[in-house]
Order: structure tokens, then sequence, then C-alpha cells
């Protein structure tokens, strides 16, 4: 069964719920990005325990339809912020489209998929892989996916004939036959298309199990077409400013890229709990915890320096000025 529950967020064997929680630095409310849940916990229990332990308030962000459904059954505040990639693995219609049997072709000639325990990626390698990404060097996002592997269900890596890794995939169980991806990573040495082949040889060893669900995670941003509400002032505000940290972020490369698998989309939410009003001051506290400022201004001072340096004007009449010119 389709477990529903905030991206992220684990269901596990415990008998106890485990948070994982982040003061907002103004407003002091708590933002809880993971959690770790007992099958036994369904969502008006869990909404009720969060209101206990919460007085002051909280806010979860990656709330599916089914979990903003229930914020709206007692009058809280929700805001669209993206879309969730969902692939049905019951199908295999997700990987028989043109573009992905291509990539899927040629991505094989490269290596193969395979299984490794999380613990595996705590040797060092995971931190070679990541010197080697095309995001190496830049302020890393946090809380927004379980980047400890340690923290997570299943890890699966495409490696080579002769057994370099040239990238990674990790997983988080949201249910019995439910998983949600977490850290997608690709050596920026990696032949091309081996991204493709490790999410369909992922989903082809899920699949085989029994599982029904694979989430690709949320594209931030960008609301589903087919979604027939009204955009709210403050995702007015959002979407209008998005392009002006595409920078720093590629919301829309990342969207092409899932797009390509033709899943199901499914817009996403942050939820608010009781007492919390969603406005831009706390958009901006949630910015601020997940790195997201730093990220943007660092790319910012980037892009400026380079324009700064196509602007200057060579001083030996107009010509750029070689070294070994010899006068």
């Amino acid at each position: 069964m389709y477990a529903s529950l905030p991206s992220s967020w684990h269901r596990s064997e415990e008998c106890a719920p485990r948070y994982h929680a982040v003061t907002l630095p103004l407003s002091r409310h708590t933002w809880i990005p993971f959690a770790d849940i007992p099958p036994s916990f369904d969502l008006t229990t869990l909404y009720r325990e969060l209101q206990r332990l919460h007085p002051e308030g909280f806010v979860i962000r990656g709330c599916p339809p089914e979990v903003s459904a229930l914020f709206h059954s007692f009058g809280d505040d929700t805001l669209r912020t993206g879309m969730d990639a969902v692939l049905d693995l019951t199908s295999h219609r997700h990987f028989e489209g043109k573009r992905v049997r291509a990539a899927l072709k040629r991505g094989w000639r490269h290596g193969m998929v395979e299984e490794i325990p999380p613990a595996a990626l705590t040797t060092g390698r995971l931190a070679a892989l990541q010197k080697e990404s095309v995001h190496a060097g830049k302020p890393m996002l946090r809380n927004l996916f379980r980047s400890n592997p340690l923290e997570t269900s299943r890890c699966f890596v495409f490696r080579s004939f002769s057994g370099v890794w040239h990238a990674c995939l990790t997983l988080s169980r949201q249910g019995k036959n439910a998983f949600h991806t977490e850290l997608m990573l690709r050596s920026a040495n990696a032949p091309g298309d081996v991204m493709e082949c490790l999410i369909a040889g992922t989903a082809e060893q899920l699949r085989a199990e029994g599982a029904e669900r694979l989430s690709l995670g949320e594209v931030p941003f960008m609301i589903h077409q087919g979604d027939p509400q009204p955009l709210a002032l403050l995702e007015r505000i959002l979407l209008t400013a998005a392009p002006l940290c595409r920078h720093a972020y590629d919301y829309k490369g990342l969207y092409a890229f899932k797009n390509k698998f033709r899943p199901l989309w499914r817009t996403m939410r942050l939820c608010a709990g009781p007492g919390v009003a969603l406005k831009p001051s706390l958009l901006f506290e949630l910015a601020y915890s997940t790195g997201f400022v730093e990220l943007l201004a660092e790319a910012t001072l980037q892009q400026l320096d380079l324009l700064d340096e196509g602007e200057e004007e060579p001083a030996n009449g107009g010509k750029p000025f070689s070294s070994a010119s010899g006068c």
C-alpha cells in the first residue's frame, strides 16, 4: 500500500516516532524535515502528536496531496512549492519512451547497476564521488534530503565494468511498497546516460521485489498544469522570483531530466501547523536554514565577477594584450 508521508519521512520498524527538528532563526517555529514513523501511526495521529510536541508551531515541506488535505481539514495554511515525480512500478511505461530507450542503450555500454549496503558509502567513496560531481565546491543544501547514507534504506550505484563508481542513488522507504529518492549524485567524469540507467536498474530491482511506487523527488518552483486551483498571492511571488534564482539552482533542468521518464506528477506543498502563518519572512527563514541563501549569494557573486571580466576593456587600443607577443 502506498504510504502518504512527506518527502524524506521514513517508515521504520521502531515503536515510537523519531523526529529531526530544526528551529527557524526568527519565528522560532519548528521545521521538521525528516522523521522515522512506525507503521501504526496514521496521519491524524502524527498531526496531533506534533501539535502536542511543538506548541510554538511547526512546518513541514514536501507534503503530498493526502498530507496537505489533512492540514486543510484543520483550517491550516498550505502553500504549493513544487511537483513530485512518481514512477508507477507496476508498469514499464516510464522506460518505454524513445528518449529514455536511446539513453539506456547508450548507457548500458559503460557499466551496470549494483545495490550496496548504505554503510559502504561511509568508507570515503561517497566523498570522492561528491568531489567529482558538477556541484563540487558549491555550498551544500541542508535538510532537503537525507545526506547521511546510514539514515537511508537502500543504496544503488552505477559502476563501470572495472569497478569505478560513476553515480549513486539512495532511497528511503515510505511504506511496504513505496520508496522515495534521497541522494542522486553523478561524477562529472561519468559517461553520458548513466543516471538513466541507474534509475532504470533501481526501478527494476524494486519492481521484482513487489514495490509499486518510486518517487524521484520534488522539482521546486513549478506548479502542476492540471492543478485547477488559482494561485495564492504568496505562490505568485514564489513563482515570479524563481527564474531570478535559476543561475544558482537549475530547477528547469531538473524538471526536464525527470520528465523524460513521463512520471506521474503530483503537487507538493509546504504545510503549517496551528497558529503558523505562511508569509515571505517564513520562506526566507526556510531558505536560510536549507543553505539556499548561501548558495544563491555565491552563485550571484560568481556571475557578477564573470560580467565584470567580460566588460573590462583592454588597455592596448581595444585589443587583447598578449604577454607572448614579444613586445
